[in-house]
């Protein structure tokens, strides 16, 4: 056998089964003894079926069956192709292409989307100078963040560099070019490497720029001062992006002679030089053109004092394999992100660990305003308030201690977020009136305010009920015609007596206190018939709809529906601010204000809670919203639906404010008489709110991509009900049995919406 020349191969062999001459070489190969053979091919093509159904959850013996499955309908003898890597003489199956580069990057995705990947095929990226450069190849390798990689180093593997390049000692003496081609090609071997073993000089630098379409990117990590202003001549010329990473300090250089070809070169911080002057000077003399290049200013103090040694006690600059490991690291991410077209500007940049992790780690330097609570102004001040002078004086007048009582209970309403949007004044009349704080209730879910009159329906009948059980007889005056009116009910109180007065749905208002939205999720409860009809009847005395939905494939299908509608209500605008405002992400918070959601209610699970916490970042909703992706946020959502015992939705027949105020009332009855039954009740309501606004309205705020889903959606859930035309879906619940809640959410003090006029 001919001695093996370890210098000679840079590239491996391809081999395809199917093709006879290829086939003899790969028998030959597989009969030589020497040769080691390596056939994983049954675990790629696992690999393969989990990235073909990512949906689906595999055992290992429903996984092998898949496989066999695949190989009865493929020859495993012909399928995929055989790499072989003289080097270390070694014989691999792997998957074609493009399977191959689907399972490879598949944990890329979302971060890079298969269109950006498939962008990404297209660019050509130079790398001159493999120190650096080598972190630099093999992260833009491991991400397949190109197409074709060139690469450029003349220089040689010595001891030295280990302690930086991600190399061995049986490579000593090896072109540095060697090294990284061949570690490129053992990461993946369709990846296009072109090598130039002499390095970059003049005669080969516009071939290297402009070969086969020219390059897309070219980055700078090579030591020569004389090559460094080559590259940037050249790239300037041929209006060729460069990048250079330093590894002191993290510092990115970036200079887009693509955009702006009129740049002066190192952002103009070193004069024009001629390269022949460069070329012999010793390092210590490079120092001084090191300095004008980075800045003697914004160099680590380290760096500074070891620039000081070179010549003395050492050759020449450091670098540190953290700093290296780093610069790749940037200038992947980097170099993605330019080739993406993401904004990325000429400058200087920095990722400075010692200035980010300081000693005072716990002092940030960021204040997150835009995530503070919503705080409301005293309602009354600045808005016009009419009180009707028409209606007879209270026959009985409350004392301050029984008007608090009173609205204690009232208050323990239920409304969407938890917004309380209700202040009462009290005036000289002995009259109660419920006016709407339409301030709080501000958001895209209170469409023409029908998420606040379902709660200030529920607010009146606690009143009703509470007022029944300390023997207060009542008279409650609706006063709200038109949405968008303020007023909304007066209540006038005819008498008091020492007894209890037995009012319609009196037997509720012991449950009054005991009402919560509970969201917790436990094995599936079958709810008796009887119970539902009991739940049912109060919605049918008052004229109005109440379907069920109980059958879990219809659940499934439902699931979809209420988890994709809140997916599509984090990527509207309003819809974001709102739920970020609503949520109080910690005790503090929630203690604080008294409203809002309590995230504590949410019941999450600590990956759930990671999950919530993306949506306060609205980079990564933008990012969802940009590829239309996002679809692990509907997660909790089908969870809350799959435990459900029943999804309960409520219709009235009209548009109309009247409807909704008495849907809020129907809607505290059942709610409290669930809760007393020992059931856990949970409003789903959102989406229907949502549904509302683009029927009626021209402008959605959605994109037109974004609405066709929104009216899909619609439409599957109009299928699921048998839903008309000629009614209005109001409210939609879940119950279940599900114990105690963790917690319950806070409500503001009464006096903060009361004003007793004197």
């Amino acid at each position: 056998m001919p001695e093996f020349d370890l210098a000679s191969q840079i590239a491996p062999e391809i081999l395809n089964p199917r093709n006879q001459s290829d086939l003899r070489r790969i028998d030959s190969l597989i009969d030589d003894s020497s040769v080691l053979v390596l056939d994983t091919i049954r675990s790629q093509v696992s690999d393969l079926i989990k990235a073909n159904f990512p949906e689906q959850s595999f055992t290992i013996s429903e996984l092998k069956i898949k496989v066999e499955d695949f190989f009865k309908e493929n020859n495993q003898d012909t399928f995929g192709n055989w790499v072989y890597y003289p080097w270390k003489r070694t014989l691999v199956k792997v998957l074609a292409k493009q399977d191959f580069i689907k399972v490879r990057t598949t944990r890329n995705l979302y971060k890079i989307t298969r269109e950006e990947q498939s962008e990404l095929e297209k660019k050509k990226i130079g790398i001159v100078g493999l120190s650096v450069g080598l972190s630099v190849a093999l992260a833009i390798a491991l991400e397949r963040g190109c197409g074709e990689l060139r690469i450029a180093d003349f220089d040689i593997l010595e001891l030295s560099n280990l302690n930086r390049l991600n190399s061995g000692i049986t490579t000593l003496g090896l072109e540095k070019s060697v090294i990284a081609a061949r570690q490129i090609t053992e990461i993946d071997p369709y990846l296009k490497v072109v090598v130039y073993r002499n390095g970059i000089n003049e005669s080969n630098i516009d071939e290297f720029l402009k070969a086969d379409g020219g390059l897309d990117l070219l980055i700078d990590e090579c030591d020569s001062l004389d090559i460094k202003f080559l590259l940037r001549y050249r790239a300037k010329y041929h209006e060729i992006p460069v990048m250079m990473e330093t590894s002191d300090r993290g510092m990115v250089d970036i200079e887009r002679f693509d955009l702006e070809p009129n740049r002066a070169i190192f952002h103009g911080m070193v004069p024009d030089v001629e390269l022949s002057s460069l070329r012999e000077l010793t390092s210590k003399e490079k120092v001084s053109y090191v300095l004008k290049i980075t800045g003697l200013e914004t160099l680590s103090p380290r760096m500074k004092a070891s620039l000081l040694e070179i010549g003395q006690s050492i050759t020449s600059w450091p670098q540190l394999a953290s700093g290296v490991f780093l610069g790749g690291a940037s200038m992947g991410h980097l170099s993605r992100k330019l080739l993406l077209g993401g904004e990325v500007s000429s400058g200087r940049f920095y990722v400075d660990f010692d200035e980010l992790i300081s000693d005072n780690v716990y002092e940030s330097k960021l204040e997150d305003k835009a995530l503070e609570p919503v705080q409301t102004v005293f309602p009354w001040e600045g808005i016009q308030i009419s009180i009707p002078d028409n209606i007879i004086q209270s026959a009985y007048k409350l004392n301050e201690e029984e008007l608090k009582n009173l609205l204690g209970k009232a208050n323990l309403a239920p409304s969407g977020g938890n917004i309380q949007p209700w202040f009462w004044i009290f005036d000289k009349k002995g009259i109660l009136h419920l006016f709407h704080d339409e301030k709080r209730s501000e958001s895209m879910l209170d469409y023409k305010g029908i998420g606040s009159l379902i709660a200030f329906g529920g607010a009146l009948e606690n009143l009703r009920l509470e007022a029944s059980l300390h023997g207060f007889e009542i008279e409650i005056i609706d006063q709200i015609q038109n949405f968008g009116q303020n007023h909304i009910a007066s209540i006038r109180f005819i008498s008091k007596r020492k007894q209890p007065i037995q009012v319609p749905h009196f037997e509720l208002a012991r449950g009054i206190s005991l009402r919560c939205t509970n969201r917790k999720n436990t094995d599936r409860y079958i709810l008796p018939k009887q119970h539902l009809n009991q739940l049912i009847k109060y919605a049918e005395e008052e004229g109005l709809g109440f379907e069920v939905i109980d059958q879990p494939d219809k659940m499934q299908r439902l699931a979809k529906v209420v988890g994709g509608m809140d997916r599509l209500r984090f990527f509207h605008d309003q819809g974001l601010v709102d739920f970020i405002n609503e949520v109080r992400w910690n005790k503090e918070e929630a203690e604080k204000t008294k409203d809002g959601i309590d995230i504590s209610t949410l019941e999450l699970g600590g990956t759930e809670l990671a999950a919530m916490g993306l949506l306060k970042d609205p980079r990564t909703v933008k990012f969802f919203r940009k590829f239309f992706m996002g679809y692990g946020l509907t997660k909790i959502s089908k969870d809350s639906i799959l435990s459900a015992s029943a999804i309960g939705l409520l219709r009235i027949p009209n548009f109309e404010v009247s409807g909704y105020l008495k849907a809020g009332k129907v809607i505290q009855r059942i709610w409290i008489k669930a809760n007393l039954m020992g059931y856990s009740f949970q409003p789903i309501t959102a989406m229907l709110f949502i549904f509302q606004m683009i029927d009626k309205e021209e402008e959605s705020g959605f994109s037109e991509k974004e609405l066709a889903e929104v009216k899909e959606l619609r439409d599957e859930l109009n299928n699921l009900y048998n839903i008309s035309d000629d009614w209005e879906d109001v409210f939609m619940f879940r119950i279940n049995r599900a114990g105690e809640p963790s917690v319950r959410s806070f409500r503001r003090p009464v006096e903060d919406s009361l004003l007793i006029l004197q």
